[in-house]
C-alpha cells in the first residue's frame, strides 16, 4: 500500500476517533465516525487535486483540503445521528 494512503488512513482515524471521544454518546456511532472520516478525508483530497490546490502538502496528501473534507463529513455524521434534545414535555412524561 502507497505511503500516502497509509498516512491518509492514520490521519482520518484519528480524526474520527477524536471527534468521537469529543462528542460521541453512543458506542454504535463511533464506526459511523470513522467512516465519514475517512470517506470525508478522501473525497477532499480529490477535490484538492482537481481543483489543483496544495496547501500545506506532505508527501502527495493535501492536508488542508482533506482535514476540512473529514471535518465536513463527521459534522454530516454527527447531525444525523445525534439524538434530538428532549423537549419539556418529553421530560415531564418520562418522570410519572
Amino acid at each position: 500500500m502507497p505511503p500516502s494512503v497509509l498516512l491518509s488512513l492514520l490521519l482520518a482515524s484519528i480524526y474520527g476517533l477524536l471527534f468521537h471521544s469529543l462528542l460521541g454518546r453512543r458506542l454504535w456511532q463511533l464506526p459511523c465516525y470513522w467512516f465519514a472520516a475517512v470517506t470525508g478525508f478522501f473525497a477532499g483530497e480529490a477535490v484538492a487535486v482537481l481543483t489543483g490546490t496544495a496547501l500545506m502538502r506532505v508527501g502527495n496528501v493535501p492536508l488542508v483540503a482533506a482535514t476540512l473534507g473529514a471535518l465536513v463529513g463527521l459534522g454530516m455524521c454527527w447531525f444525523f445521528t445525534s439524538p434530538p434534545p428532549e423537549t419539556r414535555a418529553t421530560r415531564r412524561r418520562t418522570r410519572r
